[in-house]
């Protein structure tokens, strides 16, 4: 059984619906999907609703009866966390704080932590492979940020977390208290990134930032930059269907994004722009 954890609210759950579904597609091995939410007093972000996760669910079933969700609603517990964190109001949004709290509910080993921009290409078997037994969590650098922050600074788009290794450290709650005194920029990358020390540092393949290559994981959509033939910071998300095919000029989801529009009626829909 592979563990995958997403942490978002409902605004961004079609991005979560459409990586389950390149999961599906790719990994044979059953998954168990822990799909973490919540909605707080001081953010207008609803969370994400059971019906919809248990809707996702039945789509997982329906591929392998094996294949499993978990929902957990942290509204109460993230409320009482971070209500004086001065980050509380992260840069993109109070969801990416979710994840530092998943030790306290997950009761498995092991866990592939990942953003909701995400898809991947091929199967997440491939994290087999990467021992991280006596680490906390295996990361890939963050492509900008080893040149701008720091060498061995990382992306935490992907983490793959040694749930066991982080309980006996303690790493994710160094990570809440160091929230709790400082605000930074990038808050729950930096923190994680500050409170780590045992990391397992994982080829770009398993968190490809820029073009899908030939042994690429999982692409990542996250913001990047072009300098040809002009100077560009673009931040375009899977189901910008449009911007994926003209400007990403990505068309191996296309199969993906008809079966969400069939799977998934009744969530947002996607962003083909002139496109139909």
């Amino acid at each position: 059984m592979i563990n995958i954890l997403h942490s978002s609210n409902y605004k961004v759950f079609r991005g979560i619906c459409l990586n389950v579904l390149t999961i599906m597609k790719y990994t044979k091995e059953p998954v168990h999907l822990h799909l973490m939410t919540m909605e707080v007093s001081w953010s207008n972000e609803p969370k994400i609703p059971k019906e919809s996760a248990d809707h996702l669910r039945e789509v997982m079933k329906s591929f392998n009866p094996l294949n499993e969700l978990t929902y957990y609603d942290i509204s109460a517990d993230f409320e009482k966390r971070f209500k004086d964190s001065p980050n509380r109001n992260p840069k993109y949004t109070p969801g990416t704080l979710i994840r530092l709290m998943s030790p306290r509910y997950l009761n498995c080993d092991k866990v592939i932590y990942l953003d909701t921009d995400i898809m991947t290409c091929s199967s997440l078997e491939a994290f087999n492979d990467i021992d991280i037994e006596t680490k906390e969590i295996g990361v890939v650098k963050d492509y900008m940020g080893r040149f701008w922050i720091k060498r061995d600074y990382f992306n935490a788009g992907v983490l793959y977390i040694n749930l066991k290794k982080v309980r006996e450290t303690q790493m994710f709650e160094k990570a809440l208290k160091l929230l709790d005194e400082k605000k930074y920029y990038f808050s729950d990358q930096t923190a994680l990134y500050k409170a780590s020390s045992l990391r397992r540092y994982m080829p770009f393949r398993f968190n490809e930032q820029r073009k899908i290559k030939s042994d690429t994981v999982i692409k990542h959509f996250c913001k990047g930059i072009r300098y040809f033939p002009f100077f560009k910071i673009y931040n375009y998300k899977q189901w910008d269907v449009a911007k994926v095919h003209s400007f990403l000029k990505i068309t191996m989801f296309d199969d993906i994004y008809k079966q969400y529009e069939e799977l998934f009626p009744n969530e947002a829909p996607l962003d083909y722009g002139k496109e139909k």
